[in-house]
């Protein structure tokens, strides 16, 4: 099963990629994972394309800083009250200790590759990482798919930047008798010269089984985060 999920998000993909390969110009050179300093704080807006473009504020910052891995706390805040979250990535930039959705923080090995660094131009990465189910306590799996598209112009509340283009399949480890796994599509602009993401542009979605002419399509994410401010650490 997780051969077929691996090959089904990369055939998925290809339309898409070259599609948006068009759009971008070529990356020269490498980016390389940031380097993350203590203090480093990222303000985002989040909005929320299925809610009438309700709005969120995340606050990330850098908590700790070790050989091997980094601490961050991640706050949102919105009209519904606020919450808060600790994550942890590697030196390379994966991340060790996440949560997605409305899922709870958990860790995974290896680390998942969001961002494969270091990111070159045309560069495609697949990635099948073991999970245990939280809910069910079962084995399964969350797929990564992602390409380097190239250089794109950005602008958002923080300022105009030079970014690289990355576009992003992944696929959960959600499913149930009566839904299949989530899969989400990310359009992602990374900007070294912030040491993350400026823009990225989600959107999930499942089917309802069994699988026919009435299968619903059911959306789970349409979001839009937009880099509003950057701090750097010490």
């Amino acid at each position: 099963m997780t051969t077929l999920a691996s090959r089904s998000l990369y055939l998925l993909g290809i339309a898409a990629l070259l599609a948006g390969c068009a759009a971008n110009t070529p990356l020269v050179g490498s980016v390389d994972a940031p380097r993350l300093a203590v203090g480093d704080h990222w303000q985002y807006r989040i909005t929320d394309n299925l809610r009438r473009g309700v709005q969120t504020r995340l606050d990330v910052d850098v908590l700790a800083v070790g050989p091997n891995a980094a601490r961050l706390r991640l706050v949102y805040t919105n009209g519904e009250g606020r919450s808060e979250r600790v994550e942890e990535v590697d030196a390379g930039g994966g991340l060790r200790v996440a949560a997605f959705g409305y899922g709870p923080t958990r860790p995974y090995s290896p680390s998942l590759k969001l961002l494969d660094f270091p990111l070159t131009g045309g560069k495609v990465w697949r990635q099948t990482v073991p999970t245990m189910r939280p809910d069910l306590q079962l084995k399964d799996a969350i797929v990564v798919f992602g390409q380097v598209q190239g250089r794109t112009p950005v602008t958002v509340p923080a300022g105009n930047f030079d970014t690289v283009a990355v576009y992003r399949i992944l696929q959960l480890d959600d499913g149930e008798f009566w839904r299949s796994k989530t899969t989400r599509r990310d359009q992602v602009r990374y900007a070294a010269e912030v040491k993350g993401v400026v823009r990225e542009e989600r959107d999930a979605e499942y089917h309802e089984t069994p699988s026919g002419p009435d299968m619903a399509v059911i959306r789970t994410e349409n979001t839009t985060t937009e880099l509003v401010a950057f701090t750097p650490g010490r």
